[in-house]
């Protein structure tokens, strides 16, 4: 595994006294017979780009490798300098997802010197555009994941976690400062998964609601349920 962390100052509000947490990034080596890191880096770009484009269409398990190598525009033994099998392709979709998710996170809530109730705003609203714009791939997160090795799965499960904890520090600073009345020790966890409504429900919302619709109901939904009156927003 290699892991790598992004610095990140928060306030703790017991104490009002600012302190520093690492947000971990931990990942799962994918062994490679290539040793340019830059030119892995692209060449997988280039598999998941494809490989997500055939999952979604076909399903993973009924996608082949010929059909990654199709449309990555690899052969298979190029392909395979790069991931020894389909799963480790599963992996790195996974892994760049919940990155990207956690990444925005971390660039809304890291200044302290900013409102947290305007950063919690538009962390809901980035959050949801990344949701909107990659849904078929994270219902097929909430599908497949059972289709990870133990090992894969246990660090796409704690990065989840870090994921959760930063929504409950930011919402911490907003109950401190007054901008919400929240006593809710789930309410994180409740934010988390309400934000993968979109395509967990997309089936059922598509030929009754606009997009923008859609959007902005779960943005007033979590709004109302903690408390946020239009005052404070």
């Amino acid at each position: 595994m290699s892991e790598c962390s992004v610095p990140l100052f928060l306030e703790d509000p017991a104490s009002n006294n600012r302190f520093l947490m690492h947000v971990r990034f931990i990942e799962r080596e994918i062994e490679t017979n290539v040793k340019d890191d830059a030119l892995v880096k692209q060449r997988r770009q280039e598999i998941i780009q494809g490989a997500s484009k055939i999952f979604t269409e076909k399903g993973y398990h009924l996608t082949t490798i010929r059909d990654i190598c199709k449309a990555s525009g690899l052969g298979p033994g190029t392909l395979y300098n790069y991931i020894k099998k389909k799963e480790d392709i599963l992996y790195l979709i996974y892994n760049e997802l919940t990155m990207m998710l956690t990444q925005c996170l971390v660039e809304r809530i890291q200044d302290v010197n900013k409102n947290p109730l305007e950063q919690f705003h538009k962390a809901i609203e980035r959050t949801i555009e990344i949701i909107w714009d990659y849904q078929d791939l994270i219902l097929l997160m909430y599908q497949e994941t059972a289709s990870l090795d133990r090992e894969s799965m246990h660090n796409i499960l704690k990065r989840e976690s870090d994921y959760v904890v930063l929504w409950e520090k930011l919402l911490e600073r907003c109950e401190k400062q007054g901008l919400i009345h929240r006593r809710n020790r789930l309410d994180a966890n409740i934010i988390s998964f309400l934000l993968a409504f979109i395509p967990l429900r997309h089936w059922n919302l598509r030929n009754k609601f606009r997009e923008e619709e859609i959007k902005s109901g779960i943005i007033n939904y979590i709004v109302r349920a903690l408390g946020i009156s239009k005052s404070k927003k």
